[in-house]
């Protein structure tokens, strides 16, 4: 059951406006067109994913050498995906803009080292900076969005079946009793992300945002920390608005 306390919002990427772009723009080289905030390239996504991979393998070196056994060092285990580094970048666009439209900023101490070792992330990595900012904003625009407005009912039946799904709800408890026993704070916390999602996607039809579908995933506007993970409460999907890839012209 949610705990009466304020739920960790992880919106990751955006939705996508609606239409298609024309085969002879969409190039494989392309990971995500973002209109006015210019295309993430497939070369910038594999050029983060590497300086996580190279810091890893240089620090497993160093330890097993430490250790005497340098030449029995593992590979490099990079904890997250391309795709995932896909989503940052364009969750970082989105909710910068969404920030600035709200006047939200983040503040001075954000604790990128200890929240990096938290999560496992590579300290000082691009990524790691790109997902705590995200993670960060996220809330913040989440609190800046709390209202007493109640919250959606498939809004709040999608909360419990992924809660269901994933152990958290008391076995045997129904919807309608598991909604009953939620407190006014979580109640607040699916409204506002509700809100969130669609202050997302309408920032990524301002910005006819479009991915090659090399790429997929769907945006996770509401989330909690459990014992075997995260688990995305509220998600904004993308339907079928992808790019088209095809091979690079020569």
């Amino acid at each position: 059951m949610l705990r009466a306390r304020r739920l960790a919002s992880a919106v990751v990427a955006a939705s996508l406006a609606v239409g298609g772009l024309s085969a002879c723009r969409s190039e494989s080289s392309v990971a995500a067109y973002m209109g006015s905030a210019g295309d993430i390239s497939v070369q910038e996504v594999d050029k983060i994913w590497d300086e996580a991979y190279d810091t890893l393998t240089d620090k497993a070196k160093a330890a097993a050498a430490e250790a005497g056994n340098a030449e029995t060092a593992e590979r490099a285990q990079v904890p997250f995906t391309r795709t995932e580094v896909l989503q940052a970048l364009v969750g970082h666009e989105i909710y910068g803009r969404i920030a600035a439209k709200h006047g939200v900023t983040l503040p001075a101490d954000v604790p990128y080292a200890q929240f990096a070792e938290e999560k496992k992330l590579p300290a000082d990595s691009t990524y790691a900076k790109l997902y705590i900012d995200n993670y960060y904003l996220r809330g913040l625009l989440t609190q800046s969005l709390i209202s007493t407005a109640a919250p959606a009912d498939e809004d709040m039946r999608f909360v419990y079946d992924q809660l269901a799904a994933n152990g958290g709800v008391q076995p045997g408890q129904d919807y309608a009793s598991w909604k009953a026993a939620q407190a006014e704070q979580n109640l607040q916390a699916v409204s506002a992300a509700a809100r969130l999602r669609e202050e997302v996607r309408a920032t990524a039809d301002e910005l006819h945002v479009r991915l090659n579908p090399r790429y997929a995933f769907d945006l996770t506007v509401l989330g909690v920390e459990a014992q075997a993970g995260a688990i995305d409460l509220l998600t904004a999907d993308f339907d079928d608005r992808w790019a088209v890839p095809v091979a690079d012209r020569p």
